[in-house]
């Protein structure tokens, strides 16, 4: 006889093993699975928030360039309110002059 013995019995055909995972590789695989899938969510959200303060800081920056504009806009609108810068600019940029002045215009 070529059977195996089992307990006091002969049996002709070796017990077969049943095919697939048992619950727990089931279960192993599935918890492995879930923390690659949240690592990535991880590793992406990270990645964003980078992004995210760089913006950020760019935004500060060209914040802080504007209010610095607005500033000197503000102070220009200001000085535009007295007569007397009033008549300098006049003088410059449309060459006028008062009744009785004499010009002298010198070319480069």
């Amino acid at each position: 006889m070529t059977g195996r013995r089992r307990k006091g019995k002969v049996t002709s055909f070796p017990r077969r093993r049943r095919a697939g995972y048992g619950i727990s590789r089931l279960v192993a695989l599935a918890g492995v699975l879930m923390l690659c899938f949240l690592f990535a969510i991880t590793l992406v959200q990270m990645l964003q928030y980078n992004r995210l303060q760089k913006e950020v800081v760019a935004a500060e920056g060209g914040v802080a360039e504007k209010e610095r504009r607005n500033e000197s806009v503000a102070t220009e609108v200001a000085r535009l309110e007295d007569p007397d810068y009033i008549e300098v600019l006049a003088r410059k940029w449309l060459g006028f002059v008062r009744p009785g002045e004499i010009v002298f215009q010198l070319e480069d």
